[in-house]
């Protein structure tokens, strides 16, 4: 089945947006944001990596950064989509908490909260709050908005860790997640500047081999990869708000090699940085247009 990785234009200041979609999707796509569905009305299923789930009106789903997923309907599904970058939930203090839902599936918990599972009211009571401030526009939305973004994942988290609790294993999960927290919180503090092995050890209670093992575990990709991810993340912005030139860019983003840059950057976005750049400008032109 075809796959592609979808873009989305954020506002620079405010990496969030939330929308109805009822198109119909033609292939499997992954993209660079987290992703939560309220299912309004209609009825399908949804493909989701290896996952098959019935879709039923009132149905949460949430996807992460890196699931392939596609909605399978006859025309009749509409979904409420919000979408955001994790940079707006990471706080140094709960960090990859709030964020945890997102990227630990097991047996007891998975993309699909359904209306009869424990915690649901709260998790609609905050889309409800969400979806009245970010329509509203009232002065000091972005707050509220990233205030019901946090409740609904901190709700999410608690219903996690509700079903993770009884799951084997999950008191050991718990414990390395608890190591790998410093290590998370240096990189999100560092990451623009240069990094060493050696450097995240220093902050974790374990070894090399161990400390690499248990990330790529937790967060799905080797600890450099997420680095460069969320360096290219900063880099996007840059291309998109200034004029800075793209070697000023890839230094001011950590990287010591403009052609280093570059090679990571058309990895990650399947684009060169001046392609990116001018692609971002020209979407900008047509939403102006739109106006």
């Amino acid at each position: 089945m075809d796959y592609k990785k979808d873009e989305m234009v954020f506002d620079p200041g405010f990496p969030f947006r939330m929308f109805v979609s009822n198109s119909i999707q033609m292939y499997l796509h992954s993209h660079d944001f987290l992703e939560i569905n309220y299912v309004e009305e209609g009825t399908g299923y949804y493909l989701i990596e290896e996952k098959e789930y019935e879709i039923r009106e009132g149905d949460i789903f949430i996807i992460n950064n890196q699931e392939r997923h596609m909605a399978v309907h006859d025309g009749t599904l509409k979904l409420e989509v919000i979408v955001f970058d994790p940079s707006l939930l990471w706080d140094r203090h709960q960090g990859y908490q709030l964020l945890e839902p997102f990227f630990n599936r097991s047996a007891t918990f998975t993309n699909w909260i359904k209306a009869e599972d424990s915690g649901y009211e709260r998790l609609l009571e905050a889309l409800n709050q969400l979806r009245e401030e970010y329509n509203g526009k009232k002065p000091g939305w972005e707050l509220f908005v990233n205030s019901w973004t946090q409740h609904f994942m901190a709700v999410l988290y608690r219903i996690y860790l509700e079903r993770q609790k009884d799951e084997p294993g999950a008191s050991g999960r718990r414990k390395t997640f608890a190591k790998l927290q410093p290590v998370l919180d240096y990189i999100h503090e560092y990451y623009l500047e240069q990094i060493e092995l050696d450097d995240l050890v220093k902050v974790a209670p374990m070894n090399k081999s161990y400390l690499c093992t248990c990330f790529k575990n937790f967060l799905h990709m080797r600890i450099f990869e997420y680095i460069d991810q969320l360096r290219i993340d900063r880099a996007c912005m840059l291309l998109s708000t200034t004029e800075k030139s793209i070697t000023e860019i890839a230094m001011e983003t950590g990287f010591n090699s403009v052609s280093y840059f570059n090679r990571v950057f058309k990895k990650i976005r399947n684009l060169s940085p001046g392609e990116y750049r001018r692609q971002k400008a020209q979407t900008a032109v047509i939403v102006e247009r739109n106006k």
